[in-house]
């Protein structure tokens, strides 16, 4: 193999190399910077050229790269472990497995650490293939058992070992699930040999139950959970989960759980659907319960405790039904979330009234609760413009801090109201607002009902319906008018400044 030198670090470049510099920002800088001798010959062309050895006095032999010099290489090329957006990332990754041993474990690496089972094509990011173009069953098949030979290769034996995250999407007809597409033979494989994979994801192009699935490949997604170290779920259109996917048995790794569109079911039924946990067993699995009434749309941290039971740590919720401000309500006001909570981040979005079903929740009961954020929108569905109703909305929110006698040990508060329809009047546009329940939002205003707390934030976020013509100045001048009234209100008495909320406004043109 013929060497490419740089004389002053002595490195070995193969030719080969040259095949996969498909080199754009920020890759260019990176291999100036770790190599500043290597000559660009041509400044305006993207595909960097070097120096041949023939060219230079100093030889050497069998010097290499460092492996982590690669490692860091392609670690910059494509950061993360996600899927690669980038056809030209893409390419130079492929590339780059052609250029040595070395270079080939490092983007096979990254290459493979997400691994997509999809009936559309479209992560290959490859021009000639038309957006609405599926496989057949048939295609599906054939490239999982293509794969499953890959795997079973010796050359590639640690191919399994570089997949970190398996992405399922489920099609509308659900063909990826069936017995013929063999999903059932890849999930067995990789629950003996993806000793890394750590997330599973199981998203619907539209909602589908837990019990349509074939019981082969359900057993296999339970294997998984099992056998691997899998910390993260991911359902996105998936009715019915069943909760014993979430005990300590089936996934004693399981640290997070985020839900799109998704719910669990109850244990009765995920006990009905074949689970092959005994009864007996899942008799430890206590607390399975309280994932029923985990709202549709969230993120959610759970923890086992030495019994097996499963304790909900953190929740990131995003509310947009009524029947979801119900199980926020049943959830937080359960003493067994009462006695695990440490975040609450509760998002109502473009709903208003289910909101008040949340106010009488006691943040006081939560006895390891230290950080809360409320966000409210309001305006979604107004067709008119809607500052009278800000006011009523800011008390809404702030009441629910107080509701209660009981104590909280809260430490830091974050209260977001988002007006998403606000007709712009110029500087009279917020004369009926109301700002002064925000005093309520001041730490000595607090103090008797969250003694600890420590630190408070109002975020106002405004849509602006400009009636004209939307002049440069309009976006500042609003936000510096509410600012403005909301500091005027809040200093009134005068008050010391660390006892105030930190104030952010935020005001943006509605199209």
């Amino acid at each position: 193999m013929q060497l490419y030198w740089d004389i002053s670090r002595t490195v070995a470049v193969p030719t080969r190399l040259r095949d996969c510099c498909l080199f754009t920002y920020p890759i260019q800088p990176l291999l100036y910077h770790l190599f500043p001798s290597w000559t660009n010959v041509y400044r305006k062309s993207t595909r960097p050229r070097f120096r041949p050895a023939s060219d230079l006095i100093m030889t050497t032999s069998n010097i290499t790269f460092p492996p982590e010099l690669v490692e860091a290489f392609v670690e910059q090329l494509a950061p993360g472990n996600g899927i690669i957006l980038s056809e030209e990332i893409l390419q130079t990754l492929i590339a780059c497995t052609l250029a040595s041993k070395y270079f080939s474990f490092a983007a096979r690496k990254r290459l493979f650490s997400t691994l997509m089972i999809d009936k559309q094509p479209r992560h290959l990011l490859q021009r000639s293939i038309p957006l609405n173009k599926t496989r057949t069953e048939e295609e599906i098949s054939r490239r999982i058992n293509t794969f499953l030979d890959l795997l079973a290769d010796e050359r590639s034996s640690d191919l399994a070992l570089m997949v970190h995250s398996l992405h399922i999407i489920v099609d509308k007809e659900c063909i990826i699930l069936q017995q013929a597409t063999n999903l059932h033979g890849l999930l067995k494989d990789l629950s003996h040999r993806a000793h890394n994979l750590s997330i599973l994801l199981v998203h619907g192009r539209i909602s589908f139950s837990w019990t349509t699935i074939p019981q082969g490949t359900a057993d296999g997604l339970q294997a998984l959970c099992r056998s691997l170290p899998v910390n993260h779920l991911s359902f996105s259109c998936v009715h019915d989960i069943p909760p014993i996917i979430a005990s300590v048995q089936t996934s004693p790794h399981l640290r997070h759980i985020d839900l799109k569109d998704s719910k669990f079911g109850t244990i009765e039924a995920g006990m009905a659907a074949g689970s092959n946990i005994s009864p007996t067993r899942s008799v430890t699995s206590g607390n399975l319960d309280l994932l029923g009434s985990l709202p549709r749309f969230g993120s959610y941290e759970i923890c086992y405790t030495y019994d097996g039971r499963t304790h909900i740590v953190s929740i990131n919720t995003t509310i947009r039904y009524p029947d979801d401000a119900q199980r926020l309500n049943q959830l937080l006001s359960d003493e067994r979330v009462c006695s695990s909570l440490r975040y609450c981040c509760c998002t109502f979005s473009g709903i208003y009234r289910p909101f008040l079903t949340t106010t009488l929740i006691d943040f006081g009961t939560m006895v390891l609760l230290r950080q809360l954020a409320i966000e409210l929108s309001i305006g979604a569905d107004h067709r008119t413009e809607i500052t009278t109703d800000i006011t009523n909305a800011m008390n809404t929110l702030i009441d629910c801090l107080y509701n209660g006698n009981t104590k909280s040990v809260l430490q830091e508060i974050k209260v977001t109201l988002n007006a998403e329809y606000v007709l712009y009047k110029g500087t009279s546009m917020f004369d009926t607002v109301d700002f002064s329940p925000l005093q309520r939002l001041r730490i000595d205003s607090l103090w008797q009902k969250h003694p600890l707390i420590q630190s408070t934030q109002f975020y106002m976020n405004m849509e602006l319906k400009p009636r004209n013509y939307w002049p440069l100045e309009v976006q500042s001048s609003a936000e510096e008018i509410v600012r403005k009234l909301i500091t005027d209100a809040l200093t009134l008495p005068p008050v010391d400044e660390s006892l105030l909320p930190k104030i952010h406004i935020c005001a943006k043109r509605r199209y």
